[in-house]
């Protein structure tokens, strides 16, 4: 008996342990930064989402909180409203009974920014999409008309839009509800917009976070990629034993597995959208994604991605430290993140209640901490091959069935000069990564403002199979230094590796327009910056970017 009491008691502990509460969460090692005074801030960003539920002649302790901070804020600002900022069934018609409640609820929001200096942005969340698309429009037309022109974003319930904040910062606007919500029920949804399929939003989506490269990159999203709250699979204890224990439990589990609705994160489209787009952010090492969504506070970092959740405007739900969670608090609050001028970036995180910062965290490093190396002197020539002579080493069965291909050429070292980008055409200066899915290319800028392209002549198997195979999902480091990888880089000797090179000459010879490629072997060094860790010490072509030069480097 005494055992039997001892594995309950065990039972329960661990249960409870395991449940999400209502309390402050945090990892030590994550605790220890202080805000840097010292440094310049170029952009701030001041995060409240899911502020829509203040009763009617009230306002939500937390946007009298984000009021206060707003005036104080400095110019350079943009405060973003992170969606659902109309509880419960977004804007609805001007006679409609509830009209007068949402009304109110925007204009608490409203007002709060009167007297900011900054810019505002609403952006969509599934309840602002519960009246519909004539209903998203009607709540975008309210705000742009107390607010100004594109102060609701993504307009006509499209589903993306980038904001160029400033040189090194860019604000990626996109509505996860467009993504997930059932298209069946809203036949119009795509009459005004450019991207009228899934699959041509994830494109621009893909080709956005590619051209940010290098930049402080915000994805500005309702639903997180990361969550640990009840959105992401985790209840309380009250949670599990409602309608009764057991029940409560299995309801809980049923949803958690994606058998109830399409705003938890393992239904079938929400599930798609977040392992898509985790997928396509793995190519901008400078992303943070913030949300709302989650009636809470909270800080993640999964998949090398930090995630802010900001979502206590006027509801909260628990919590919990659990997969890649660093800080989690269900309190009324917002965050801040800032940017600053040497591209490090600092997220706090603030409680109404307590009424100060409960947590901050450094976000991402400064550039300039990447180049603090040394680069060895430059010799005037290279011996180098593209692979190893070990990775075109083929056996007979393996030849016989794939043939001889041009792998010797691929491992046959050559002798070619070497440069430094900062003299070449007067100085190069790199800008942001550029490529598809398997080529490595670094797009490069001249005094005169013309473009030019370095491109590694190893193609990129790894950057291929993520892409292309496993799209819908990253996998971290999984096919690095494997068959797979070997198996697709001897695809890639199925071309031959210096045709470029031949094809000037014979586009010459027929009049046809066309760049100029140059072989180098480009070593790390200072002209490469933060670029460093992804490019240099190997076989590059640099050449025209004749899409921006308008063909003038063309002959």
């Amino acid at each position: 008996m005494n055992h039997s009491k001892s594995f309950v008691l065990f039972f329960i502990l661990i249960f409870l342990s395991s449940c999400a509460t209502y309390n402050a969460q945090f990892k030590d090692e994550h605790n220890k930064f202080q805000f840097p005074e010292n440094k310049e801030i170029a952009h701030s960003f001041y995060l409240l989402g899911d502020a829509g539920n203040s009763s009617l002649d009230e306002i939500s302790p937390a946007i009298n909180g984000f009021k206060e901070e707003l005036e104080k804020a400095p110019i350079n600002s943009t405060a973003i409203f992170l969606g659902d900022n109309i509880y419960e069934s977004g804007m609805p018609e001007k006679n409609h009974p509830e009209r007068i409640l949402a009304e109110h609820r925007l204009n608490v929001q409203i007002n709060s920014v009167k007297g900011f200096k900054g810019r505002t942005i609403f952006i969509p969340g599934n309840h602002d999409w519960y009246s519909g698309i004539k209903g998203l429009k009607r709540e975008e037309k309210y705000i742009e008309k107390a607010l100004g022109k594109n102060t609701f974003l993504p307009e006509n319930g499209c589903p993306i839009k980038k904001v160029n904040i400033s040189d090194d910062i860019v604000l990626l606007i996109l509505d996860s509800q467009w993504y997930i919500t059932n298209w069946d029920k809203h036949p119009t949804i795509n009459d005004e917009c450019e991207f009228k399929t899934r699959t041509l939003f994830f494109d621009e989506v893909e080709s956005q976070i590619k051209k940010a490269r290098g930049k402080t990159t915000i994805i500005a999203v309702h639903n997180p990629v990361f969550t640990n709250g009840n959105h992401g699979g985790q209840y309380s204890f009250k949670s599990h034993m409602q309608p009764l224990p057991v029940l409560g439990s299995l309801k809980n589990l049923i949803r958690k597995t994606g058998g109830v609705a399409n705003v938890d994160d393992q239904s079938n489209l929400y599930l798609e959208f977040k392992k898509r787009l985790v997928t396509l952010s793995q190519e901008n090492d400078k992303v943070v994604f913030v949300s709302g969504h989650d009636h809470n506070l909270q800080y993640n970092i999964q998949d090398n991605l930090p995630q802010i959740v900001s979502g206590s405007g006027s509801k909260l739900t628990p919590t919990r430290l659990a997969q890649g969670g660093v800080f989690t608090y269900t309190t009324p609050g917002y965050a801040r993140l800032d940017v600053f001028k040497d591209g490090s970036s600092f997220v706090r995180f603030y409680s109404v209640t307590d009424n100060k910062v409960v947590f901050q965290t450094q976000v991402h490093e400064a550039d300039n901490l990447k180049l603090q190396q040394e680069f060895e002197s430059m010799p005037f020539t290279k011996t180098a091959s593209i692979y190893t002579d070990e990775e075109t080493q083929k056996g007979g069965l393996y030849t016989w069935l794939w043939g001889e291909r041009y792998r010797k050429y691929f491992s046959t070292k050559i002798m070619v000069p070497t440069i430094d980008l900062d003299t070449l055409f007067g100085g190069l200066k790199p800008v942001r990564k550029g490529g598809g899915h398997q080529s490595k290319s670094l797009r490069l800028v001249d005094s005169d403002e013309r473009e030019y392209v370095m491109r590694a002549l190893r193609k990129n198997a790894v950057q291929y199979m993520q892409a292309v195979a496993f799209k819908d999902q990253y996998i971290e480091g999984q096919f690095n230094d494997t068959y797979a990888e070997g198996l697709l880089l001897d695809v890639f000797t199925g071309s031959h590796p210096y045709a470029p090179f031949v094809v000037g000459t014979m586009a010459k010879a027929v009049g046809i327009f066309h760049t100029n490629p140059v072989l180098y072997y480009i070593p790390k060094q200072k002209a490469l910056s933060y670029f460093n860790s992804d490019f240099g010490d190997e076989l590059y072509m640099i050449e025209e970017r004749a899409a921006d030069n308008h063909g003038d480097k063309a002959s």
